[in-house]
């Protein structure tokens, strides 16, 4: 298949290279050309007002072209090709040919730089200084208070008086604890800092591509066309690359990435009309390449220390400095296979009748990284079998009504990986193991959050009140299964009223109202709020003590698992309204408002999480001369989101 794709492509690039002045004869070749240069000069973060380079993505001139030419003579060939160049990374190139018709031609090519933003990581300030300690001068101080600043590593609470007592140790309660009603909390070590490491690195991405498409209609099947494609996509540049060390401080780091990606597809399809019946097949051939993986060296892994004579850590600890370079934010390479068929039937009264059904397959490369973790299985298959239909009609001169419903199935290999434990380094525990139970490997299967079963249905209907004025309504319901039980079923239903009207010559009104009823939506259940329970009892100097943190030796096997809260930033009720109003007095002249006002929330189990966003627009254009025009607007984007929740101890 590759191969006749590979010939085709390349009789019409063949084709779209011969140079049109060779065509050209009198009144059959015309073009026009166009020669400019813009100029720009930036202050501060140039992404900010140049996410796509327009010209140049630094100070400085550049010349701009255009190009529009053409070649229609009367035997039936047609040539044309068109160009807008503004500079290295923004240009667009088109040539089309056309033969009698029978053969179809185009050759497209653009590339375009994205700048991308920078984060600057100057917002993380989550250390807490424990045991009386001032966080900027580090020098001792007695507890009088907790504030922002100065949090002490122990409290004690007297159950009868309430009172509470502060202490850097639970050595300070020795003398004070009766062993009545007293108790005990550990106050959690909060330690988060950020390193920038390249503060003055511009980050974009250019974006090359070549698509070349050719169609073929044998006269002698006229009803019949056949169709080929390739396209060559190149995504090269840097980006942000972010990661963090685990089991100590939680250090964050951003460091520059090497992209150089390549996406490479072969197409080739045959279409058939056979009076009312329209039918459509497409082959799919892609392939995913990309550059070498980025490296990091993580921190020293540390081991909680042990006050109260415990020994177990559950936790199980793979690598850190001592492994070096390791790689880091990687994206696999894979190929993809996919097979399309469509039917189309056009009956009586507008009515039609779509079917089709898709089925692909995704094999995506992994490598695992001996002496630290190994998977049983170097190829991760995904398998995808999409069907749907739709019908739609008419009612009379006032009502269309559409239906479609659409049902997919995902499977994705589930995968093993055994992961080689480690002692802890170099610290107050070394030589400890981080598992009681360290065998030196641990095993862990991995099911896929991709597999799935969707099922989705939506109706719409579209009702002319009046001679300029239409009402639009729409209900969806879409039903999403996944195969792992953690995350369980999704099931919404959404409802859309939008009404369209043009009050009078001048003024049109736009106005919808949507609301999204979620019961389910995805989060990560259990993530967070540890109870101060029973459970978690240990004593010392005869004060029953809820240890919540490292120190513990129940920490992973009952502190984690006995997390309770959910938590997302996904929505269960959505209520949004979008209304757009546009007043044209002139030809010349119209003024655009846009309204959008967007109401989020979700009743988790322990907490509420809730966003409003709004949204508004204005927009002026006007148009002197037929050659020449203006467009001002202003927009106002105002979100704001909270959560009542609040994690009361925290141990990182």
């Amino acid at each position: 298949m590759q191969a006749i794709c590979k010939w085709l492509l390349a009789l019409s690039i063949v084709a779209l290279l011969i140079p049109l002045p060779l065509f050209a004869a009198g009144d059959d070749f015309s073009g026009s050309v166009e020669l400019g240069g813009t100029a720009v000069d930036f202050t501060d973060s140039s992404s900010r007002v140049n996410e796509y380079i327009s010209s140049k993505n630094e100070d400085g001139a550049n010349a701009t072209g255009k190009f529009d030419l053409s070649f229609h003579p009367k035997n039936g060939v047609v040539a044309e090709a068109t160009g807008d160049l503004k500079g290295a990374r923004n240009q667009q190139v088109e040539g089309l040919i056309d033969l009698n018709r029978i053969f179809k031609g185009s050759l497209k090519y653009n590339v375009l730089e994205h700048r991308l933003d920078h984060d600057r990581l100057d917002y993380m300030d989550a250390a807490l200084v424990r045991g009386g300690m001032n966080k900027t001068t580090h020098e001792p101080v007695p507890i009088a208070a907790v504030t922002p600043d100065l949090v002490p590593a122990f409290v004690l609470v007297d159950g009868a008086t309430n009172t509470v007592l502060y202490g850097s140790d639970t050595g300070d309660f020795s003398t004070v604890a009766d062993g009545v009603d007293d108790y005990v909390i550990q106050t959690g070590g909060a330690s988060m800092y950020a390193e920038d490491l390249v503060p003055e690195q511009a980050f974009s991405i250019t974006r090359k591509e070549w698509k070349a498409d050719a169609e073929l209609t044998v006269p002698a099947m006229p009803n019949v066309t056949f169709d080929v494609g390739y396209r060559n996509e190149k995504r090269e540049g840097t980006d942000q690359s972010i990661s963090m060390s685990k089991c100590s401080s939680c250090h964050v780091t951003g460091e520059s990435k090497e992209i150089n990606e390549t996406t490479e597809d072969f197409t080739a399809g045959v279409t058939g009309k056979f009076g009312l019946l329209t039918v459509r097949y497409e082959f799919l051939d892609r392939k995913f390449d990309t550059g070498p993986a980025d490296t990091r060296i993580y921190d020293s892994s540390m081991k909680p220390g042990q006050p109260f004579g415990n020994t177990i850590f559950d936790d199980r600890i793979t690598y850190d400095y001592d492994d070096g370079l390791l790689p880091a934010d990687t994206v696999p390479e894979s190929e993809k296979q996919s097979h399309l068929v469509k039917a189309r039937v056009d009956l009586e009264k507008d009515t039609t009748l779509i079917g089709s059904y898709v089925t692909s397959k995704v094999e995506s490369n992994k490598t695992d990284e001996p002496g630290i973790f190994t998977l049983n299985k170097s190829k991760i298959t995904t398998t995808y079998d999409g069907y749907g239909l739709k019908a739609t009609t008419r009612f009379g001169k006032k009502l269309k009504v559409s239906a479609r419903i659409k049902a997919e199935k995902i499977d994705t290999d589930d995968i093993s990986a055994t992961f080689q434990t480690i002692t802890a380094p170099t610290s107050p525990s070394a030589g400890i193991t981080y598992d009681a139970t360290n065998t030196g490997l641990f095993t862990s299967d991995l099911e896929s959050l991709s597999s799935r079963d969707v099922l989705t249905a939506r109706l719409n209907a579209v009702y002319r009140l009046a001679a300029k004025t239409t009402l639009r309504l729409k209900y969806e319901y879409e039903n999403e299964d996944r195969d792992d039980g953690d995350f369980s079923e999704t099931t919404a239903h959404t409802y859309k009223a939008s009404i369209n009207t043009r009050l009078n010559r001048k003024l049109s009104l736009r106005a919808s109202y949507t609301f999204e009823d979620i019961d389910n939506p995805f989060h990560n259940p259990e993530a967070a709020l540890v109870p101060v329970g029973d459970n978690i009892l240990q004593a010392k100097f005869g004060v029953p003590g809820y240890i919540v943190g490292g120190n513990s030796a129940l920490y992973g096997t009952t502190f984690y698992d006995a997390r309770e809260a959910d938590l997302t930033n996904q929505p269960e009720k959505v209520h949004q309204l979008k209304v757009t109003s546009t007043w044209a007095p002139k030809g010349n002249f119209a003024a655009t408002l846009n309204l959008r006002y967007k109401d989020e929330e979700n009743d988790l189990n322990h907490s509420q999480w809730e966003q409003q966003t709004y949204n508004t627009g204005l927009t002026f254009w006007y148009a002197p001369t037929a050659d020449l025009n203006f467009t001002m607007a202003y927009n106002y984007f105002d979100q704001r989101a909270k959560t009542a929740f609040c994690q009361g101890f925290y141990d990182g």
